[in-house]
């Protein structure tokens, strides 16, 4: 498993610890900021939302004053008086009131087109200075009676509309107003002042933009003027949910979004104006740069003043690493120089004489397991060659006792051939086309035994006959599929295929006997079982021994029965 720096792990601790620290100044210093800036953009905006609420104000008050001028007119008044008989209005008296009607209305030449003046008397005539609006007075003449009983002798009414000739609507608000004697205080009518909508948006059409937006809503929250006319009547939401939370304080958040609100003295309405976050908080994206480039550095400082200290630390330390790397692939003449740091200095001395006592002990291990290998590798010859002698000798008394000489004989010469090799302090690698030379000497030897019982095929590739293996490791193989696979009046067949893979050769002998189940097979690899099974394991020790550890002997169930045995050799 690759082990982790102390020292680097220690210093990207302290890097983002330092980082944490950066970081949380920074967001401390933007967020004081933002409050700072945000408060700075609510006064602001505040006051100008004074002061548009202000000019509303002063303009619904010379709307009342208009309402009231024309409701005491006195000449308005006379000619109600007298036709307070009964009597339909005449022709005369209707022209005569419209036109002093419309003088009030044009003495205002800034909203003269804005403002309609209804005027119901209490016969249910009507006197109207336009019809572009309608404002169905007979049927309201009963509701603004009511409204204006307990009132102040004015009142301003919800918004309204009307579908214009283009084909779209109009809204407007109705200002209501007794008609009555100043002394006698005696009730003629009602007077409505229907005011176009456009007298509100006038104040605030010129601040509306992207970024900014204004509304007039009254206290229930519903929209009474704005830039997009499909939005009058509707709701603001906003405004109503944090109205309905004791939320509205002069301003509030909601959907990326700013809401200051200002009241609208003497109607209940609310001047609302609508900003982005995102404009109004446009100078702390110069702040935030500063943070952002700020912070940049000091992660750099940081990073370059940690690495310097880190690398000051790290070389002696790394120098060590190496050279015991260097030792440990194999490099035994390393020495360490002398450090100028006390502490490395004690180190590399004592590395240098732990290297020394090292290449001591390290030639005297070499020497004594050279000697050791010699000897084990001989224990293997020595256990695979008495096995086979003993059952060849056997078999050769077996014949003489029973007066076949020529067979006796027959095996005595294969034998002999064989023993010849096996005695001898051969090579420890042969040919592959010797050694099944070999094994064919040692098939006649044991058909001779068992008459008639196995057949022995050889299925080698071409290109594997020059192959080099250790000598006499099929031999044992052979003997087991022999011993262990006969089977009563049933002809065994043994294969030996060679092939190359990669850089491995790879040779099977498989047969078609009895076969092995998975217990006995694991008992073969056991040192502990039985010495007729030693043959085996001991070829699969030599070859680990002589190749490595991926390289051996296995043994697989044959299909559709026997045993099939796989060794993997190093091809050289």
């Amino acid at each position: 498993m690759k082990k982790r720096s102390l020292i680097l792990q220690l210093f990207i601790m302290l890097f983002i610890i330092l980082q944490c620290l950066i970081a949380f100044l920074a967001y401390s210093t933007y967020k004081y900021a933002e409050s700072v800036i945000l408060k700075e953009v609510i006064q602001l905006n505040t006051n100008m939302l004074q002061q548009i609420a202000i000019r509303i104000n002063q303009e619904l008050k010379d709307v009342e004053v208009l309402a009231s001028r024309i409701a005491y007119d006195t000449s308005i008044i006379e000619s109600l008086k007298k036709g307070s008989g009964g009597e339909s209005a005449n022709k005369e008296q209707l022209l005569k009131i419209e036109g002093i009607m419309s003088g009030y209305i044009w003495s205002y030449r800034s909203t003269a087109m804005l403002i309609d003046a209804h005027l119901i008397d209490k016969r249910g005539n009507t006197y109207s200075t336009s019809y572009s609006m309608s404002s169905n007075q007979e049927a309201d003449l009963a509701a603004f009676d009511k409204a204006l009983e307990n009132g102040q002798g004015i009142e301003i009414f919800p918004i309204k509309s009307y579908f214009t000739s283009t084909g779209g609507y109009n809204y407007y608000f109705q200002v209501a107003r007794k008609v009555e004697d100043y002394i006698s205080k005696q009730d003629y009518g009602v007077l409505l002042l229907n005011v176009n909508e456009k007298l509100l948006g006038d104040n605030y059409i010129r601040l509306t933009n992207e970024e900014k937006d204004f509304f007039i809503v009254d206290q229930d929250g519903l929209i009474i003027s704005h830039q997009d006319k499909d939005k009058i009547t509707e709701k603001l939401n906003s405004f109503v949910e944090a109205n309905s939370k004791n939320k509205l304080n002069n301003y509030y958040l909601q959907d990326d979004k700013l809401f200051i609100s200002q009241p609208i003295s003497g109607c209940g309405w609310y001047l609302v104006e609508s900003v982005s976050l995102a404009s109004a908080l446009l100078p702390l994206k110069k702040i935030e740069l500063f943070l952002i480039a700020f912070g940049i550095l000091c992660t750099l400082l940081t990073g370059v003043v940690l690495c310097v200290v880190a690398r000051k630390i790290a070389e002696p330390l790394s120098l060590l690493r190496n050279k015991m790397t260097e030792f440990n692939d194999g490099n035994l003449s390393i020495q360490i120089q002398d450090s100028t740091y006390k502490e490395f200095s004690e180190i590399s001395i004592s590395f240098n004489e732990l290297i020394q006592r090292v290449n001591f002990l390290l030639k005297e291990n070499i020497n004594n397991e050279r000697q050791k290998r010699l000897l084990e590798l001989d224990f293997l010859r020595a256990q695979i060659n008495p096995h086979f002698i003993y059952n060849t000798l056997s078999s050769i008394r077996f014949y003489v006792e029973m007066g076949k000489n020529k067979e006796a004989e027959e095996m005595l010469y294969h034998f002999s051939k064989l023993l010849r090799r096996v005695l001898s302090r051969g090579d420890e690698f042969v040919l592959l086309r010797d050694e099944v030379k070999h094994l064919e000497d040692y098939v006649v030897l044991q058909k001779m035994r068992y008459a008639n019982a196995f057949l022995v095929e050889f299925l080698l590739a071409e290109n594997t006959l020059n192959a080099q293996i250790p000598s006499f490791i099929l031999q044992p193989i052979i003997e087991n599929a022999i011993f262990y696979g006969l089977q009563v009046n049933r002809l065994i067949v043994i294969k030996v295929e060679a092939e190359l893979a990669d850089d491995d050769l790879y040779i099977k002998i498989s047969d078609n006997g009895i076969g092995m189940s998975q217990e006995k097979i694991t008992e073969i690899f056991n040192k502990e079982v039985q010495m007729s099974r030693v043959g085996i394991l001991n070829v699969h020790e030599r070859i680990r021994i002589l190749y490595g550890g991926a390289y051996g002997l296995t043994i697989e169930q044959n299909e559709p029965e026997g045993t099939k045995v796989i060794l993997k050799l190093h091809y050289a």
